[in-house]
């Protein structure tokens, strides 16, 4: 009976222990554990950063971010907008380059519509061109710059070319050298279309139409350049308008060199295009002492590029003589080169000029011909100007023999009918001085001009009379302003205290030509992101962090008469204080301000507070005729604020000054770094341990994950 009853006492006790065993592991799962009770740091840091101690906080690897590491971080780039950071230091580098949201799963950027690359760093062709079209960046289209157009008034001299004083040694690169676009902020962000010959438009879907010489307007000359060329063996090219030349051999013949630039593609017109001569009696197109070639343009009007010679392989046989051709100007064409030859109006849609009543394809010279550019009266005499009233009332009729009518301005077109759109600063186009563009141009050549109307057509992302504005997409989401870069600067907040700068203030500085052009998401309270549609969380101290202080602002002043004010300011809002006024008014006014959410306000002396006995009577104010000292501390925000400041003070008749006597070392971060935002609630994750603060560290209603959870084991 004793070893039955002995058994099953131990039976017994065994299911006891095994009841208790079971009890107490359901209650460890039950009952929050906090993470530092394993490991100083929330979530190990995901395995994507050290942990740094004794404080248990995450120092990221590159590419992730978040308290915990979770998160990954997107390419950066220059920000197509941004508040600067200093006078006229603007489109800094950003993530997502402004223009794009971060997956923060996938640390890759979705782009707005318009924008591309790993970091939004690039715009968009529009319409890839239309297929008529190179797509180009800003610095690469400077590069396409015809340096023709640079040298057509100097040209390519011995003084380009020769690189000493005897010429032995030349550069012909040169006269081939343009204007450099590589330093300002969007030399290689800003992508657009170089169209191809014969289209136009900021997406090339315009087709453009023969230009020629008005045939009534005289006396007027055709463009003449001179070759000058030293050798007697060798080659050379010539280039116009981007295009070169076969290698043309120093034995050419007149008939050689003709055929060789007729060639040219970049040439308009019917043929032949140009007229070559050179000295009497000479056979070849160089020799020893010189031989001088001119070249005049029949069928390009006006004042052309110059022709660009490239000598390189030209040489001499005597050493004494070297081997060089130059090319200048000798007479500047001053014939019109005018849509349609001012005698029709140009289909843009096929390209082909609707002349007017008589008046048909020429030869460049008022005879009939090929060129399609309305450049030859095939019937009657010309004795008024077009349209019914003459020019159609828009402009004046300038009478014989020209019968042109000089438009009104906003009017163009040889009768006035066609409609001029607004004009502003170029989004694409060559520079015209070193690092130097946007030259104004209609529809800012970023729309298509309706001649009807006056009106531009923009590209998308582009808003203004002249689509002169580079716009925020999705009008920040009704949680901002969009604002130009100018006026972002002059916005500008630095820890929270108004840092005005500028931006685009000096007109001369190409640098910030975009001050007034390109816009951005100023975003409201509560709100952020690069188009405000992300809601911001609470943000508080570190609560595992410590031997941190809050931040204290003394304020001093001295007043004998009692009847002096002044206005205390915090972060921009300013309030007037009275010279009798108590610590504790002075608290609540701070505690009103938007800019502060708890500061608590003490006498320095510790012996005065309300119903202290013996006071002074003037104890209790602000402003003593013995110098009165209250502290301010900054119970939330916390961290290093900026400190405070005086304005307008009024019969204050001592000193009145304000004075950080310590500064603020505790955080103030997004969930108190305990917690991952939710930017879609604009309320805090917190990890396992951690709950709504007071802003110290209590239990309390922020929602930043800036207290330790009390229920929570922690080590």
């Amino acid at each position: 009976m004793r070893r039955r009853a002995s058994s099953l006492f131990k039976m017994r006790k065994n299911n006891l222990g095994s009841i208790a065993a079971t009890a107490l592991h359901l209650i460890t799962l039950t009952l929050p554990v906090s993470s530092s009770q394993y490991t100083p740091c929330p979530s190990s840091c995901s395995g994507k950063g050290t942990c740094t101690t004794p404080w248990g906080v995450c120092s990221c690897f590159t590419g992730f971010a978040g308290a915990d590491c979770s998160l990954r971080t997107c390419p950066l780039g220059p920000a197509w907008s941004d508040s600067a950071i200093a006078n006229d230091s603007g489109h800094n580098l950003a993530e997502c380059s402004n223009r794009g949201k971060c997956d923060r799963n996938t640390g890759q950027c979705s782009c707005e519509t318009m924008f591309e690359g790993s970091a939004c760093e690039r715009l968009t062709c529009p319409n890839d061109c239309s297929g008529r079209g190179r797509c180009l960046s800003s610095k690469a289209l400077a590069k396409m710059q015809d340096p023709g157009v640079l040298r057509k008034a100097s040209g390519c001299t011995s003084a380009e070319i020769c690189n000493d004083v005897s010429c032995t040694v030349r550069n012909y690169g040169a006269c081939s050298e343009v204007r450099a676009y590589d330093t300002p902020w969007e030399a290689e962000q800003f992508f657009g279309c170089l169209c191809d010959e014969g289209y136009a438009g900021y997406d090339c879907s315009i087709r453009t139409c023969a230009r020629g010489d008005d045939p009534l307007t005289g006396s007027q000359n055709n463009d003449v350049q001179l070759l000058e060329c030293h050798a007697d063996f060798g080659t050379f090219t010539l280039s116009f308008r981007g295009e070169t030349t076969a290698l043309i051999s120093v034995d050419a013949s007149v008939t050689d060199v003709t055929n060789a630039i007729n060639a040219l593609s970049s040439l308009e017109g019917q043929q032949p295009k140009v007229a070559v001569s050179w000295t009497s009696g000479v056979d070849r197109a160089c020799i020893s002492s010189g031989n001088n070639i001119q070249v005049t343009f029949l069928q390009d009007f006006g004042d052309l590029s110059l022709l660009i010679p490239d000598g390189t392989n030209l040489g001499q046989t005597s050493g004494s003589d070297t081997p060089l051709i130059t090319a200048q100007k000798v007479v500047t064409g001053d014939k019109e080169s005018d849509s349609c030859s001012n005698h029709g109006t140009c289909d843009e849609a096929k390209g082909i000029c609707q002349c007017l009543d008589d008046w048909m394809t020429s030869d460049g010279y008022g005879n009939a011909g090929t060129r399609g550019d309305c450049g030859y009266r095939s019937a009657g005499t010309t004795s008024t100007c077009p349209g019914e009233p003459a020019c159609l009332g828009h402009g004046t009729c300038l009478g014989p023999p020209t019968y042109r009518c000089d438009c009104e301005a906003g009017r163009s077109g040889p009768d006035c009918s066609l409609i001029d759109c607004p004009t502003g600063k170029s989004w694409f186009s060559f520079p015209t001085a070193e690092n130097s563009a946007h030259s104004e141009a209609e529809c800012s050549d970023m729309g298509i001009c309706n001649r009807d109307t006056g009106q531009c057509e923009c590209a998308s992302g582009f808003d203004g009379a002249a689509c002169q504005y580079l716009t925020c997409q999705q009008d920040c989401h009704g949680n901002g302003e969009c604002l130009s870069m100018a006026t972002l600067a002059e916005k500008k907040v630095l820890n929270g205290d108004p840092t005005p700068y500028t931006y685009g203030s000096d007109p001369n500085n190409a640098l910030t030509w975009d001050s007034d052009q390109v816009f951005g998401c100023h975003c409201s309270d509560n709100f952020e992101g690069h188009n405000c549609n992300l809601k911001s969380c609470p943000k508080g101290d570190d609560p595992k962090t410590q031997h941190q202080d809050n931040e204290i602002h003394q304020l001093s002043c001295t007043d004998s008469n009692d009847a002096g004010s002044f206005q205390l300011g915090f972060r921009g809002q300013f309030f007037s204080v009275d010279a009798t006024s108590t610590a504790a008014s002075l608290e609540i006014a701070l505690n009103d301000l938007s800019t502060i959410e708890m500061v608590s306000v003490s006498y320095e002396d510790p012996n005065i507070y309300a119903g202290a006995p013996s006071l002074d009577p003037d104890a209790l104010q602000l402003c003593r005729a013995s110098e009165g000292l209250v502290n301010i501390e900054f119970m939330s925000p916390t961290g290093d604020v900026p400190e405070m400041s005086i304005t307008n003070s009024v019969d204050i008749d001592g000193a009145l000054t304000i004075t950080t006597i310590q500064d603020g070392s505790k955080e103030y971060i997004t969930c108190s770094g305990r917690g991952l935002c939710n930017h879609s609630s604009g309320l805090c994750d917190c990890f396992a341990g951690y709950a709504s603060s007071d802003g110290q560290g209590n239990i309390g209603s922020r929602r930043d994950c800036g207290a330790k959870d009390p229920y929570a084991f922690d080590s």
